[in-house]
């Protein structure tokens, strides 16, 4: 606004020469104001086109990594007019969580984000690019973008600017490792046995139809069948031979939620969900979460319905990525209700850092209805004692010691 305040004084300086120059006779002075003015015209002009047909663009070469990998960014501008930009500067958004090697960054106005720079000139139909390493510090879904352009003409008279509405994205999955590395035993580490629970049906393995008897559950009548066949008829299924494994990630972490959380207690848990969703899917388990988190572009609580699909582990693996760390209320209650879809063959893996009252009492009930249960506790505190029959690991030390490590990311 102030070097426009001042161009405008220049123009006015220019007519008012010219205005004496004509009164006063003097045609060096009436020149050398119409010059001021062409001059002027034509940086108007100039910088009303610095920025038509220019084009800026971004590409990451993976869009999704691990917590510690390494992608590339790729950054281009392009001038697609025959008319030259002397000056063209460049400011993109980008989380502070990601480290842009080699960058020009500096602080951004907009929390939690930084710019990186770019300053340079464009020829008649020139492009330019630039390369740059991205590492990921923390998990999340981040946006890169958007960015703001700024040129004008030559004698700089004026200033014209434009953003690039485009964003990229970038999804950091949260670390994975081995389960003796965060402490929790290779071997049955759920308390399996070989060959699962055959008692249980498995509604993905259909086994044929037969007649309807006493006591089967009318969600297996096939009415269509049983209207041809004027008789109740059935559907029957296989026995299941593999485990079904809902992971139960717990995302408060501290007893009050006016206290806010802790951003490390989270990071234990998601870790250890995490680890134990590859390890499941190893196996070849039946897989699915529940969480009183939510999602960055939700607000509602985060299922995934077991499945053993190879596409299960990475969407388990995006959700936890993207978990806000807030809950969106006691998991107690709500775990009471979710688990009420569940059969009794479902392995119920509680991840925790925070186990209060209310909490132990919905383990205990659980229990007691049959549900196998294995806690897996990440807190900074003692454990308190849960009902005997659940299988209880605790990786309190180990967890310490990737703390330590930074194997979470920068605190």
């Amino acid at each position: 606004m102030f070097n426009q305040f001042w161009h405008d004084i220049w123009i006015l300086l220019f007519v008012v020469l010219i205005i004496i120059g004509v009164f006063a006779g003097q045609g060096l002075v009436i020149g050398f104001g119409v010059m001021g003015l062409l001059v002027a015209g034509i940086s108007w002009v100039w910088n009303r086109l610095s920025l038509e047909e220019v084009s800026y663009a971004r590409k990451i070469s993976q869009p999704r990594v691990f917590i510690g990998e390494e992608t590339m960014l790729a950054v281009s501008v392009t001038n697609r007019k025959p008319l030259p930009i002397g000056r063209l500067e460049i400011t993109d958004e980008v989380p502070e969580e990601l480290t842009v090697a080699d960058a020009d960054i500096s602080p951004s106005a907009n929390p939690k984000y930084t710019v990186m720079r770019h300053i340079t000139s464009l020829a008649w139909y020139e492009r330019i690019s630039w390369e740059y390493t991205i590492k990921a510090n923390h998990r999340g879904f981040y946006r890169i973008g958007p960015a703001r352009l700024e040129s004008g003409d030559l004698f700089g008279f004026f200033n014209s600017e434009s953003r690039a509405s485009d964003n990229d994205y970038l999804l950091v999955y949260p670390k994975v490792a081995p389960l003796p590395e965060i402490g929790i035993p290779a071997v049955r580490p759920l308390g399996e046995t070989r060959g699962g629970m055959a008692i249980f049906q498995d509604p993905s393995r259909p086994a044929g139809v037969r007649d309807y008897q006493l006591g089967d559950p009318l969600k297996t009548v096939d009415w269509k069948l049983s209207a041809r066949m004027q008789r109740l008829q059935v559907r029957t299924f296989e026995p299941s031979s593999t485990y079904t494994v809902v992971l139960v990630v717990v995302v408060e972490t501290t007893e009050r939620s006016w206290e806010g959380y802790s951003p490390i207690n989270l990071e234990r848990v998601i870790t250890a969900s995490a680890s134990l969703a590859s390890y499941v899917s190893e196996k070849q388990y039946s897989l699915g979460l529940f969480s009183n988190g939510t999602p960055i572009l939700s607000d509602r609580p985060m299922k995934v319905p077991p499945a053993r699909s190879p596409e299960q582990l990475t969407i388990i693996l995006e959700a936890l990525a993207t978990i806000r760390p807030l809950p969106i209320g006691p998991m107690a209650p709500q775990l009471a209700q979710y688990t009420k879809q569940f059969s009794l063959g479902v392995t119920m893996v509680i991840v925790a850092a925070l186990l209060n009252e209310d909490m132990v009492e919905t383990i205990e009930d659980l229990r007691r209805h049959g549900y196998k249960l294995v806690v897996v506790y990440c807190g900074d505190t003692p454990c308190p004692p849960l009902p005997e029959g659940v299988l209880v690991h605790n990786i309190q030390d180990h967890l310490d010691k990737m703390e330590l490590a930074s194997e979470f990311g920068p605190r």
